[in-house]
C-alpha cells in the first residue's frame, strides 16, 4: 500500500525528483482524511494550510468556470490545494466529494517539519515550482504572439458592416464599454 502512495506522489508534477525515502517521508507527515459524498475539502476564497491528495473515491469542483454545475468527477491521484501546503493561500476552487473519499491531507506546518529536516525536499520542490512557472511564462508569451499575428494579419471583410457594428466602432462606444470592463476588476 505505502508503495503505491509513493507512485501517487512521485507521478506529481511537485515532488518530481525526489527520492523515495523524501517522498516516504513526505508520506508519513500526512494524515489520512476521509469525506462523505458532498462534504467539501476546499471552500473557493477560503484560507488554508492543507493540500489532500485523493487516494480513493471522487471529487467535483463546484463553480469551475465554464460549467454549468461542476467538473467532471476526478478521482485517485488528484492533488488539490497544492499551494496551501506550501504557503499561505486561500482555495482558488471549491472541491466537494461526489463519492466517499479516502485523501492523504498534507498540512503546511508538518511539511515544514519534514523539509528542515531534508533541506534538499525544500531545494527540489522551489526548483519544480520555478520550472513549472518558466513553462507557464513561456505558454503565456507564445499565447501573446499569436494574438498579436491575428491582430495583425491582413482583415479582408466579406461584407459590409451593419449599423451595430460602425456603432461598435465609435470612440464613444468603446470608451463607455473599456470603463465598465475596468470597473468589474
Amino acid at each position: 500500500m505505502l508503495d503505491s502512495h509513493i507512485e501517487l506522489l512521485r507521478a506529481l508534477p511537485i515532488f518530481k525528483g525526489l527520492g523515495e525515502k523524501q517522498l516516504a517521508a513526505i508520506l508519513d507527515a500526512g494524515k489520512k482524511v476521509y469525506f462523505e459524498p458532498g462534504q467539501i475539502l476546499t471552500r473557493k476564497d477560503v484560507a488554508g494550510d492543507c493540500a489532500f491528495l485523493v487516494l480513493s473515491g471522487s471529487v467535483r469542483c463546484r463553480g469551475f468556470p465554464g460549467m454549468a454545475t461542476g467538473s467532471e468527477p476526478i478521482g485517485p491521484g488528484t492533488f488539490i490545494g497544492e499551494m496551501a501546503m506550501l504557503v499561505e493561500t486561500v482555495y482558488p476552487l471549491t472541491v466537494e466529494a461526489s463519492e466517499r473519499v479516502r485523501a492523504l491531507a498534507l498540512r503546511r506546518a508538518r511539511l515544514t517539519r519534514v523539509m528542515q529536516r531534508d533541506p534538499g525536499i525544500a531545494r527540489q520542490l522551489a526548483d519544480n515550482l520555478l520550472l513549472r512557472l518558466r513553462s507557464f511564462a513561456h505558454d503565456l508569451r507564445n499565447f501573446e504572439l499569436l494574438l498579436e499575428q491575428k491582430e495583425n494579419a491582413p482583415q479582408t471583410p466579406t461584407r459590409a458592416p451593419t449599423e451595430a457594428e460602425l456603432a461598435a466602432q465609435s470612440p464613444a462606444f468603446n470608451a463607455g464599454r473599456t470603463r465598465q470592463f475596468i470597473g468589474e476588476y
